[in-house]
């Protein structure tokens, strides 16, 4: 399978008939799919469509219904009516058009489950799903396409840490959370995913120098994202490492900005780059459009005071 996440040049990933089984299987006993009609959105040459939509289907008898050959929302949502799916799986920029055009159309839909991944999901647009769409739950799950789909993904009864959060590790499998020296940090400190079990991919194919910078021979992933875990086994993603954008010493992580940003009813989604700074070395900027006004009415006292407003190019 092959990936390139936010790193450029596609690798091909040798992923295990047993990692792509099992994963499958495991995300949808937590799930509850069994004989559901999915409306899937994701395309299949994706880890998301083959693992956690195909495989995940076939292991639970459920149907999985395409509305179109390319994604569309409009398409989507009446595919969802028309068809009675009952869960719906997406990306966030996916799940963002479908609650553009459900506010236009207010189609009656019954949605027991709607599934996010691929990229990371806004809490707000969560809340939009359930709100607008009348969703009854909306889970995010968190992986990649090296560990064969999903690895934190199991959620429970608290609705305001599903929000916040990429669920508990899923069976079977283990995780720890490293600093840059290799050395683990405590629960609820930042540091480097690194998991490791039957879903771990054997490498990259003919390229023994990209598999030995992120899989060890003891068996332990590097996935390159920032991520905090706590003591219950759930899990936080803060953003990936190449990310990261350092202004005068302070870390800061666009997803903390961006879901900040999203807050916001004028702003779908929101994207923050670092820009270079004489003084600082990096400063956040967030590309936008004769936003200024937006921004210091809606969300400038939401922002700490290392990424408030004279800190942003608009």
């Amino acid at each position: 399978m092959f990936t390139s996440g936010t790193t450029g040049k596609p690798k091909a990933a040798l992923l295990r008939h047993i990692g792509i089984v099992n994963n499958a299987i495991h995300l949808g006993d937590h799930l509850n799919v069994r004989g559901k009609r999915i409306c899937t959105q994701v395309p299949f040459f994706h880890i998301y469509g083959v693992s956690s939509t195909i495989m995940l289907g076939l292991c639970h008898v459920a149907t999985v219904v395409i509305p179109s050959i390319t994604f569309n929302a409009e398409q989507s949502l009446r595919t969802i009516k028309e068809e009675r799916c009952r869960v719906v799986n997406g990306t966030p920029t996916m799940h963002v058009d479908l609650v553009r055009i459900q506010r236009e159309q207010r189609l009656d839909l019954d949605v027991d489950l709607a599934l996010t991944g691929g990229a990371l999901c806004p809490p707000q647009l969560m809340k939009y799903l359930k709100e607008d769409l009348g969703i009854k739950e909306v889970k995010n799950v968190y992986g990649t396409t090296e560990n064969s789909s999903v690895s934190f993904g199991i959620h429970y009864s608290d609705e305001n840490k599903e929000l916040d959060i990429a669920g508990q590790l899923q069976y079977h499998l283990e995780a720890k959370v490293i600093d840059a020296e290799g050395n683990l940090v405590p629960f609820g400190t930042p540091g480097e995913l690194c998991v490791r079990g039957y879903f771990t991919m054997l490498g990259y194919w003919e390229d023994e120098a990209k598999t030995k910078e992120v899989l060890g021979r003891d068996g332990w992933l590097r996935t390159g994202d920032q991520f905090i875990l706590y003591p219950d086994g759930y899990g936080q993603v803060v953003g990936r490492l190449k990310d990261m954008i350092n202004r005068g010493g302070e870390n800061i992580f666009p997803k903390e900005v961006e879901n900040i940003l999203v807050t916001c009813p004028q702003i779908a989604e929101a994207y923050v780059v670092g820009v270079p700074d004489e003084r600082l070395g990096e400063r956040a900027c967030v590309p936008s459009f004769d936003s200024e006004m937006v921004f210091r009415r809606c969300l400038w006292r939401k922002f700490k005071e290392f990424c408030h407003g004279k800190d942003f190019l608009l």
